[in-house]
């Protein structure tokens, strides 16, 4: 099962433990068990059995720790392979392997879908050229608009490939998006209007021929969404947009993040759809992740608008992340259901700020085998400092004369 996500949410979202990082971990607390019972063994020989007199140790510190980032080597190998196709103009090729990411659901392991982040890979040129234009003249946009008439060439080069049609949508929508009227002169802004509405029919010319579930493909559901966000009559695209998009995936965090952001009241929503949406969230995740999807829809929420945490019911948001920790199968998911759960306990009443703590505690304590500190978003030390109160009174763990943390890493 491929975990979530970041992407959107509290960076980072999140297969270790049955990965290699996972092996690597068990491994080295077997030597390490296994070198101590030796070292004990062989100094009770040499010293008429005499136990060696070292310190005990608190359980906080001999978790083993990554020091790196858990998923940037697998974001980096994605990016490498993408962009070696491209540089190569290996198109069909590169079509080919993405629809088969985009067929296994690949992920990398905080949850982000391999097909993504080849579309972003091959995107981002177009992307940089819009960052660039100082938005002054309309006419600033030539570049960028030269890379959108490549990318739907490539399409159209390659006319049964559902990948390529998609990106080349995509990169309409971001010409589109930058010519709102808000964003230039005023002069301008009629004139930038009629080239955003250009370049959405022209996103949707794309699309027609392209149904998302008879692809079985995310990539056109992400697409066929933002068309939705970007047509007059949104209010009637949007909901089967999103319905058929996380069909396709219903445990990809960045879809439930995009959805619940865009339900925001002073965007294109209201709090009764939100909640609405949550239920449903929660629902779809049911059969692989228990009630996690309640915690996917509603934490990207907090993230765009700190109000919206008076809206998340605390008892539901805990169980989702115990689900999450649970089900999931993957220690970078444990880490960021257990900082989530540290952060949002700060905050709110007395009894929200119980249940998310208790929480809390047990997650840690069930679940939590690795640490990530850059998951957390603190020191390694302050991480420490939050779990010790829980394991106050458990007793030490001796015979250990420095925690075992600094050779676990994701190459092992």
């Amino acid at each position: 099962m491929n975990g979530p996500a970041a992407t959107g949410l509290f960076p980072t979202l999140i297969d270790f433990v049955s990965g290699p990082v996972g092996s690597g971990v068990f491994l080295t607390a077997i030597l390490i068990v296994t070198a101590l019972k030796l070292r004990g063994l062989a100094g009770g020989r040499a010293a008429g059995r005499k136990k060696p007199d070292l310190p005990d140790l608190p359980r906080e510190l001999l978790i083993p720790v990554v020091e790196d980032d858990p998923d940037s080597a697998a974001r980096a190998n994605v990016v490498e392979r993408v962009s070696e196709l491209v540089g190569s103009e290996g198109w069909g090729e590169l079509a080919d392997l993405v629809a088969e990411w985009e067929s296994r659901l690949d992920a990398t392991p905080a949850g982000v879908r391999h097909h993504d982040l080849a579309a972003d890979t091959i995107l981002a040129p177009l992307e940089a050229l819009i960052d660039e234009v100082p938005r002054q003249e309309l006419s600033e946009l030539a570049q960028a608009e030269q890379e959108v008439e490549r990318l739907v060439a490539l399409h159209k080069a390659h006319p049964d490939a559902h990948v390529l049609a998609a990106i080349a949508a995509r990169a309409q929508m971001i010409l589109a998006e930058s010519c709102q009227a808000e964003f230039w002169p005023d002069d301008m802004r009629k004139e930038a209007w009629r080239k955003m509405a250009h370049h959405y029919v022209q996103a949707e010319a794309i699309l027609e021929a392209f149904d998302p579930v008879a692809y079985m493909s995310p990539l056109l559901g992400r697409a066929v969404y933002e068309l939705a966000l970007g047509m007059p009559d949104r209010n009637a695209r949007l909901k089967p947009a999103y319905e058929d998009w996380i069909d396709l995936d219903p445990s990809d965090p960045a879809i439930y993040a995009r959805h619940a952001t865009s339900l925001l009241p002073h965007r294109f929503g209201s709090i009764a759809e939100i909640r609405v949406e949550a239920d449903r969230a929660e629902a779809r995740t049911r059969e692989t992740l228990g009630k996690s999807g309640y915690a996917l829809f509603m934490l990207p929420l907090i993230e765009a608008d700190e109000d919206m945490r008076s809206i998340v019911e605390p008892d539901r948001l805990a169980a989702g992340l115990m689900d999450l920790a649970r089900l999931s199968g993957t220690q970078a998911e444990v880490n960021w259901a257990a900082a989530t759960l540290a952060r949002e306990s700060r905050f709110g009443a007395l009894e929200r700020q119980d249940v998310l703590a208790s929480a809390f505690e047990a997650l840690v304590r069930r679940h939590l085998g690795v640490l990530y500190p850059r998951v957390w978003r603190m020191p390694l030390a302050e991480v420490r400092s939050l779990l010790a109160p829980l394991f106050s009174n458990d007793k030490p763990v001796g015979n250990a004369a420095t925690p075992p943390e600094t050779a676990v890493r994701e190459a092992a």
